[in-house]
């Protein structure tokens, strides 16, 4: 039976079944409090487990993560540094008993198993690297029989696409471009905050996914766009974001929004909740719900009567209606919004309120056969909306 992650009336996670476990593990006597608190944050008991010396002592301790534990619990691991290594090595042996653990997550090891091997199904493996390289250990077999295994070093790859995939290991494994062990730490000089997010989603989603686990996400931002647009209170909507880490929202064409409570408050009560228009409608087009965050494609329309400091600031009423696509990335921590990061076409915007001219290109410009700016209005929009509304290539000259 899959566990049922919920928002209770505060806005936290909670369970219908037991707290699941979560062991994390590295080689120093304590480890960055951030880390343990965002895993607790997300329902989970959390227990660290230092590496101390290594070797037997710690393997041992590895073996008797389940003791004690009933039927049907099960636990999950979070290792980093070489206490990751050890972790991968461990659980690669066929022979160790994984019966209790459902997910491994391994940051930046300073070595990983033999890239072809295939750990066992009855736990998930993910491994995060970082750096120029990493050992490679495999145990060469002659005959049926397995020699000593051995370690040797192999270049890590950018990865494929744009998520640093590495195709070439069978268990899934990821690097993240510029960034050096110790990136998701919040601790370490080497922290890089971009690397740590991507990795922490990653992390998260299989974790969850080890557990059997379903989060509702969808109520509590429902409820921050409730109050933004529609019932308009600054106090029940600054209640939807969390306390720590800090919120933040941004709107990025403008760079308007806010960070922290106080900021928030000042942001939405006096520059944003009193501004939208009386025209203003929103359409969702579409929703894509993650692990920890909500993506939604909105179309938005109204008639610029009012002054609108967060999409024009500084520009008075110009009774032009405006019809734009907005997309919201929205991070979510323990049932409650983090951030949101809100991007739309600005100079489609600035085009349908008369602000921007496509036939004003400067002469320098103009001396080089530039007639227009490739700019579109509100059908651009509209083609979001219904994409047979508009011609495709009319701004390709050769189209």
């Amino acid at each position: 039976m899959a566990l049922q992650f919920i928002a209770n009336s505060n806005g936290w996670l909670s369970f219908n079944a037991e707290t699941p476990t979560l062991y994390i593990t590295a080689e120093t006597d304590d480890f960055d409090d951030y880390t343990l608190k965002a895993w607790q944050e997300e329902g989970f008991k959390v227990t660290y487990v230092p590496f101390g010396k290594g070797g037997k002592t710690y393997v041992n301790a590895l073996h008797h993560l389940g003791d004690g534990m009933s039927i049907g619990e099960r636990y999950a691991i979070v290792a980093f540094g070489d206490a990751a290594s050890v972790c991968l090595e461990v659980y690669s042996e066929p022979s160790t008993s994984t019966s209790k653990l459902c997910s491994l997550i391994a940051y930046y090891p300073s070595s990983i198993p033999d890239p072809g091997q295939r750990f066992s199904s009855s736990f998930r493996v993910l491994v995060h690297l970082a750096g120029g390289t990493v050992g490679v250990s495999r145990r060469p077999e002659v005959l049926g029989i397995q020699g000593k295994r051995r370690t040797v070093q192999k270049r890590i790859t950018r990865g494929i696409g744009a998520g640093g995939l590495q195709e070439k290991i069978t268990y899934p494994a990821y690097t993240y471009e510029g960034v050096d062990p110790g990136f998701a730490e919040h601790d370490l000089d080497e922290y890089d905050a971009v690397a740590d997010a991507v990795a922490w989603s990653r992390s998260l989603s299989m974790v969850r996914r080890g557990f059997g686990a379903e989060v509702e996400l969808e109520r509590a931002w429902e409820d921050n766009v409730e109050n933004k647009f529609h019932a308009k209170n600054p106090t029940k909507l600054l209640s939807t974001f969390t306390s720590n880490p800090q919120p933040f929202v941004n709107y990025t064409p403008t760079m308007t929004g806010g960070g922290g409570h106080d900021e928030l408050l000042r942001f939405y009560s006096d520059f944003f909740l009193s501004s939208t228009p009386p025209s203003f409608q929103m359409r969702l087009l579409s929703r894509t719900v993650g692990v920890d965050r909500i993506v939604d494609e909105l179309h938005i329309s109204f008639k610029h009567t009012t002054e609108m400091p967060w999409m024009l600031p500084g520009i008075p009423p110009t009774n032009q209606k405006v019809e734009v696509v907005v997309v919201s990335i929205v991070g979510m921590r323990g049932g409650k919004v983090w951030h949101e990061r809100v991007y739309w076409d600005q100079a489609s915007v600035l085009f349908q309120v008369g602000l921007l001219d496509p036939e004003d290109v400067g002469k320098e410009w103009e001396d080089k056969g530039v007639q227009l700016l490739p700019v579109a209005g509100a059908e651009a929009a509209r083609k979001i909306m219904e994409n047979e509304s508009e011609p495709v290539n009319e701004m390709i000259d050769d189209w």
